[in-house]
């Protein structure tokens, strides 16, 4: 039997953590003997740090069910914590209660565990140390942050999911299902996965969390002159510009501009325009039945076939294919 704890903090992502439970109970019964019974493949414990039960941040309470001194896991997952994402002036108050266990968590991977993170769980990992020298991956929206607190850590959030073998890190909040697909097709069989992705009426592993991502343009910086450009960016995406008029805009010469922008956002002010003219064509795609070459031109695109290259580049997928998953206006019946 394979032993697993999910750790469950203050303000966690509740229906995460009961939800892994729940997917392991089902995995326990689809790995049963079928001429008889069997012991369970899983054996799945909720623990807090200190053994008490903690408040979700939707308010539910999440209760452990063993002591966690008590249990030794051949699997820990770390649940999420949704303020993580919200911003670094709550980043201190998540993470502070997670702190009294990041020696047990070295024990455990010392000892030989597997460690694996859900969504912002991964910044606790990082807090304790434990991925120097790995692959991370995060929710996209915690990204940036991730980036400025641990520049020296390795991160691809595009991936939903990344493996390095004793650690692995799953992406956003529901990304839990598709980490768990996969370490019951790890540590049980890719038989008992299917039959549980059936059982439980779930699509195949996701890959990618590219799709969902949304572009969020960094102002919360010093530069007026940038954040003017900005601004005015925002106003006039679909206009035919050259950078040397963005320039004049934040009253600054080209190169002096081009650097500063960078230092800024993080971005060219050339990738900063396709990002706004993206997500504008994102949103054409999900709220109108326009036809994809004018939402090219509306967005101030005229090479067509440029800008869809850049599209399935930046978001994982072809505008159609976009719109058939995210759009909610229904199709016109003749």
């Amino acid at each position: 039997m394979f032993n697993v704890a999910i750790i469950a903090f203050p303000n966690c992502h509740a229906s995460g953590v009961h939800g892994i439970m729940d997917f392991f109970t089902v995995a326990n019964f689809c790995g049963r003997n079928p001429v008889g019974r069997s012991e369970p493949l899983f054996n799945c414990q909720v623990v807090t740090v200190d053994d008490q039960p903690v408040r979700g941040y939707s308010g539910a309470v999440v209760t452990p069910t063993c002591q966690r001194g008590d249990f030794e896991a051949d699997l820990i997952v770390v649940g999420s914590s949704v303020e993580a994402a919200v911003g670094a002036e709550r980043l201190e108050r998540t993470l502070a209660p997670s702190r009294p266990l990041y020696g047990w968590l070295q024990d455990s991977l010392e000892r030989g565990a597997v460690l694996a993170s859900v969504c912002t769980g991964s910044f606790v990992l990082a807090e304790a140390g434990l991925l120097d020298d790995q692959v991370a991956t995060t929710h996209w929206r915690a990204a940036p942050l991730f980036r400025s607190r641990y520049p020296h850590l390795r991160l691809e959030e595009d991936q939903l999911l990344v493996d390095n073998g004793q650690i692995i890190c799953a992406g956003g909040a529901t990304a839990f299902v598709d980490l768990c697909i996969y370490l019951v097709e790890r540590f049980a069989s890719p038989a008992v996965a299917l039959a549980c992705s059936k059982m439980l009426v779930l699509d195949g592993r996701r890959m990618e969390q590219t799709p969902y991502m949304a572009f969020y343009s960094q102002k919360a910086h010093q530069d007026d002159a940038i954040r003017k450009a900005q601004t005015w960016l925002e106003q006039h995406y679909s206009d035919a510009l050259t950078i040397d008029e963005v320039a004049a805009v934040a009253g600054l010469g080209t190169r002096t501009f081009k650097r500063r922008f960078k230092e800024a956002t993080g971005e060219t002010p050339i990738g900063y325009l396709q990002h706004l003219r993206i997500e504008a064509a994102k949103h054409l795609l999900e709220s109108s039945r326009e036809q994809t070459a004018r939402i090219i031109w509306s967005v101030g695109y005229e090479d067509a076939s440029s800008f869809r290259r850049l599209f399935k580049r930046t978001v994982g997928c072809t505008m159609e294919q976009y719109r058939k998953r995210f759009s909610y206006v229904s199709p016109k019946v003749a």
